[in-house]
């Protein structure tokens, strides 16, 4: 008699059949876990870490703005590229220090370089020095190169410089380049307190501005005294006022002189400059030659002899004000 069969149907080839299927589903599932992840580090990597950043130059000087230095050429490259070329004199306001130059929002590793020319009244054709430096931009960071124009640095006639492209530091030749991992973070207060302020002592109280006049030095005045009239050299007239003050900035101060003929109803024209103050004694520090121009809608004529009520007011970079006044009769004459 025939024996029964009992194998199981599908038996051993089901059971291949069956881990092969599974194998292939978890290779699937597998590949579409790996797709997964690389579309989400794809994605978190575009999101990962600011490509732009920033380098805030800091300039300081030894060397007194007005009177050491007449003039600053200033010229910033970016990547090799001029993006920025000035030049800082003292006759127009601009020359004053600390100051403040930017790289803003260059991309990650954009090298930067701030060139920097001294120019003494006495020369306009050779550097009393040369100072240049360069770092590189860090993406997300707002860094602070510090810059200082030293007296040791200062080229004697007939004296050798550096040679390119080292510069001089503390008396020295030494490469410009500063790695940007040993810069600090940028902050608005990074001069504060480096050096004292003659003009503007840390407990000197309230500001205060005194009106006088002179050309070349400050000269008290008392109400109503007479001021002598000149004739300007582009065909106008003038009286020079001159301030002496305290508690307020040496450096980046704006002054500003008001002036009314009480008489004649007429305001005249005001004048604002930025210069560096001069020590003066006593804690006090001044400012002379303020050209201060009387004709305009007026005649000169009309105003000779004339009461002018004179008003200064002085507003440095910490907001900070003074205000000074005084009344003064115009000369007869022009000078």
């Amino acid at each position: 008699m025939a024996q029964e069969d009992r194998t199981p149907r599908g038996g051993s080839d089901g059971r291949r059949a069956h881990r092969g299927q599974s194998a292939t589903n978890l290779r699937t599932f597998l590949l579409a876990a790996l797709a997964l992840c690389a579309l989400l580090v794809a994605g978190c990597g575009a999101a990962a870490g600011p490509t732009t950043g920033t380098v805030v130059i800091g300039v300081t000087s030894e060397l007194l703005a007005g009177a050491d230095i007449d003039l600053l050429r200033v010229v910033l490259r970016a990547g090799g590229d001029v993006v920025h070329e000035d030049a800082l004199a003292k006759k127009n306001g601009q020359l004053f220090f600390p100051r403040e130059f930017f790289f803003s929002d260059l991309e990650d590793g954009t090298a930067v370089e701030i060139s920097l020319e001294a120019f003494g009244a006495d020369d306009a054709e050779r550097p009393l020095l040369t100072r240049t430096a360069s770092t590189r931009v860090i993406g997300g960071r707002t860094l602070l190169l510090q810059v200082r124009l030293e007296r040791e640095c200062v080229v004697a006639p007939g004296a050798a410089t550096c040679p390119a492209p080292q510069t001089c530091v503390a008396g020295g030749c030494s490469a410009p380049d500063v790695d940007p991992r040993q810069l600090d973070p940028y902050s608005t207060s990074w001069n504060a307190g480096a050096e004292p302020d003659l003009c503007k002592p840390a407990d000197g109280g309230e500001p205060v501005v005194i009106v006088g006049e002179g050309q070349a030095d400050y000269f008290p005045l008392d109400d109503l005294d007479e001021v002598q009239v000149e004739a300007g050299p582009q065909g106008g007239y003038h009286i020079f006022v001159a301030i002496r003050l305290k508690n307020l900035r040496r450096s980046g101060s704006l002054t500003v002189v008001h002036g009314v003929v009480p008489e004649l109803g007429y305001a005249i024209e005001p004048l604002e400059v930025i210069f560096t103050l001069d020590p003066d004694e006593g804690g006090f520090c001044k400012l002379a030659g303020l050209r201060f121009r009387l004709d305009g809608e007026r005649k000169i004529e009309e105003l000779l002899g004339k009461v002018v009520e004179v008003e200064v007011t002085v507003s440095d970079p910490d907001g900070d004000a003074g205000t000074g006044r005084r009344a003064v009769t115009l000369s007869q004459t022009i000078l």
